[in-house]
């Protein structure tokens, strides 16, 4: 149980039916993360939107987006983000132990500098944000990125802060 009540689907009327809908659709159910922010079907909304957006293929890979939201959760120990995106990567085609390292102890999981580059930016932007200087971003630059893949590196970090607190501070409860 959530730290306030889910609006469940039979209970859901109006604007939250038509938003579950489209969650559903998304996801072949509405999972606790929309249920407890039933009361605003216009943020949920907004933040499918948003975060359909981030999350696509563009300059990064959705695959690795994914990757860096394991990270960020794993740094904020968001369990509920760490089970619903090891199951998005692993829908990818990437294996569930990689996911599983890369949430518990990414500097030790298998990837590529250039990767490996990306996840420390993560976990600083994570940890320090206040921290984070042009020579971070120089040495991803130095390990290949671009401007483009550099900015979605920080989209994709900032949006899993964002929903890691959206998690830790209604008390998600598995549903992944």
């Amino acid at each position: 149980m959530s730290f306030i009540p889910q609006i469940n689907e039979q209970e859901a009327s109006g604007a939250t039916a038509r938003v579950y809908e489209d969650v559903r659709k998304a996801y072949g159910k509405v999972p606790n993360f929309y249920a407890v922010q039933g009361t605003r079907p216009d943020v949920i909304g907004a933040e499918m939107a948003l975060g359909g957006n981030i999350m696509k293929d563009e300059a990064l890979p959705r695959a690795v987006k994914e990757k860096i939201a394991l990270v960020v959760s794993g740094i904020n120990h968001s369990s509920y983000c760490i089970a619903a995106h090891s199951e998005a990567l692993h829908n990818l085609g990437v294996a569930k132990p990689l996911a599983r390292q890369l949430s518990i102890d990414y500097p030790s999981a298998p990837a590529s500098e250039a990767e490996m580059a990306l996840f420390h930016f993560a976990d600083k932007l994570t940890r320090q944000p206040g921290e984070i200087a042009q020579a971070d971003v120089d040495g991803l630059r130095r390990h290949g990125w671009n401007d483009g893949q550099i900015y979605e590196a920080a989209l994709a970090t900032a949006w899993f802060n964002f929903v890691n607190r959206i998690s830790a501070g209604l008390g998600l409860i598995l549903d992944f």
